[in-house]
């Protein structure tokens, strides 16, 4: 199918894509809607798909014979082939969706693809009032706001070997925030970039990577998500602030013109990333079904 570029522009609230999440406003329009169709269950990831970095094939793809595209509202429910399944339904409209109806399309879902849990997810522009999870989409333009930068925090592989196994103990307390991933990623070297980290008294408290830049759709560098986190007992003592300009200015040096972030609502990130001036471009809601 094709995406109608009127009827999206009336539902977008925020830029995010399905199987890609969020993307730069320039990039926001019909065709990527329609790229992400294309390669739906093909396992082919797309050549500005961020998780590229961790995977040779797709783990998530659009169930395109349940998309609903209609004037006012646009639903694209997507499959997750990762652990035991999940479905998520993407829901663009202007207005606040009727949640338990689609609640119970989402179970209907995952009990015709086999899929043990689902996600309800749908897009504000300005700060909504709701109980679900939300998170805040925000975007770092490294053109038009250059950084400050405070001493620099250094790269995990040039540590004395005493203090690199100390990151197991900061992933340890990170769990939670995917840092028992990285850390095994790092351990195998599957990395593609390097991990800035904040250390203490020879201790790891907190990190910031791996730093990768890559092109967008339409050919700008972007500075990819990362993982971030101080340790519980070490925040409040600017080392947060120090890793998130350390590994901007590193992003800024490699040729990235912008970076994408999201950030739960009244959480540590979002307060210091509101705090460095970056610009919302609006919010995820989500809720389980």
């Amino acid at each position: 199918m094709r995406f109608r570029p009127s009827w999206l522009r009336r539902v977008l609230q925020a830029p995010v894509v399905p199987t890609l999440g969020p993307v730069h406003p320039d990039t926001l329009g019909p065709e990527i809607f329609d790229d992400v169709v294309a390669v739906a269950h093909t396992g082919e990831i797309l050549p500005f798909d961020k998780e590229r970095r961790w995977s040779a094939a797709k783990s998530e793809s659009v169930l395109v014979d349940e998309i609903v595209h209609r004037p006012d509202l646009t639903i694209l429910p997507t499959l997750s082939h990762r652990g035991t399944g999940m479905i998520k339904i993407h829901v663009y409209s202007p207005a606040t969706p009727d949640i338990a109806a689609l609640r119970q399309a989402t179970r209907r879902w995952c009990a015709g693809h086999g899929a043990a849990s689902g996600r309800l997810l749908w897009f504000t522009a300005e700060p909504p009032q709701t109980d679900a999870g939300v998170t805040r989409i925000l975007l770092k333009d490294f053109v038009s706001a250059p950084l400050s930068i405070p001493a620099e925090a250094v790269e995990l592989d040039a540590c004395p070997p005493r203090v690199q196994d100390t990151f197991a103990d900061l992933a340890e307390q990170l769990l939670d925030t995917g840092f028992g991933f990285l850390h095994r990623r790092w351990r195998t070297g599957r990395v593609d970039g390097p991990i800035l980290v904040a250390v203490d008294d020879d201790v790891i408290v907190g990190a910031i990577g791996p730093l990768t830049v890559m092109p967008d759709r339409a050919g700008t560098l972007t500075l990819l998500p990362q993982y971030f986190g101080v340790a519980p007992r070490h925040r409040g003592r600017g080392h947060g602030r120090a890793l998130w300009r350390s590994g901007s200015a590193w992003g800024a040096r490699h040729g990235a013109r912008y970076q994408l972030l999201q950030a739960a609502v009244r959480g540590p990130s979002e307060r210091l990333f509101r705090s460095e001036g970056l610009t919302t471009l609006g919010f995820t809601c989500a809720v389980s079904a």
